[in-house]
């Protein structure tokens, strides 16, 4: 569960056109959340809103390294 569950996910999204729109069809990052967290469960992957909202941070961290 949690964080390793979070990323289970994270790739099966990457490999499912059809998650990759119902995600990209949210209209702010809390309907994100949200929509993800209830995405996962469906799929057998259990985490929570706190591991997608960190995973948010790490990505715009390293995007910001990036430019620096």
């Amino acid at each position: 569960m949690g964080p390793e569950d979070f990323e289970r996910f994270r790739q099966r999204v990457l490999a499912d056109p059809a998650l990759q729109d119902a995600l990209r069809d949210t209209p702010d990052t809390a309907t994100f959340i949200r929509q993800a967290v209830a995405l996962g469960a469906a799929h057998g992957c259990h985490f929570t809103a706190e591991d997608v909202h960190e995973a948010l941070r790490a990505a715009r961290r390293a995007w910001r390294e990036r430019w620096i």
